[in-house]
């Protein structure tokens, strides 16, 4: 097991209408993903979708150093109460625009996903040294598909980048 992946902290959010208890199929698999990849998850939680609980729980995750990683599960649509783009955008030091970019170009790989991939708002960026990830809700088998080929192989490098410990 990489010393890399074994040290990288994640901590997985829901976001949900509300304060409602929400487990769903995606925040699963994006659990199970993370784990058989040997990464540590140190919490999931649910956050209300609304702005400013998203911005509240980024801030305090990553300025108190409870993770290296946070996954935002939904909220990253065009819908009128989807701000998790928005919270990342007013929080983040440095975009990473190429997660996006690859996180959509997944989505154009299977023919009847063209609306999904052009609507879709997947971003990420460096708050406090923790990279802050936002996908939208899709369903399991496409989420599997996103952690395995886009988000898992980046995080340790990103990680390692964003706490100041330089490219490889």
């Amino acid at each position: 097991m990489s010393e890399a992946k074994k040290s990288v902290r994640c901590l997985v959010a829901t976001i949900a209408p509300g304060r409602a208890s929400v487990r769903d199929d995606v925040t699963d698999v994006v659990l199970e993903e993370l784990k058989s990849a040997q990464f540590d998850v140190v919490r999931s939680v649910v956050v209300n979708r609304e702005r400013q609980f998203i911005e509240q729980l980024v801030r305090n995750v990553s300025t108190g150093n409870e993770a290296d990683v946070i996954v935002l599960i939904g909220g990253a649509g065009i819908g009128p109460r989807d701000y998790a783009c928005e919270a990342i955008d007013a929080l983040a030091e440095r975009r990473i625009e190429g997660f996006g970019e690859e996180y959509r170009r997944l989505l154009r790989e299977d023919p009847d996903s063209l609306v999904s991939a052009v609507l879709s708002r997947a971003t990420a960026g460096v708050c406090d040294g923790s990279i802050v990830v936002a996908l939208p809700r899709q369903t399991p088998e496409v989420m599997r598909r996103a952690m395995q080929k886009v988000l898992l192989p980046i995080l340790p490098q990103a990680v390692r980048i964003a706490g100041g410990g330089g490219h490889a």
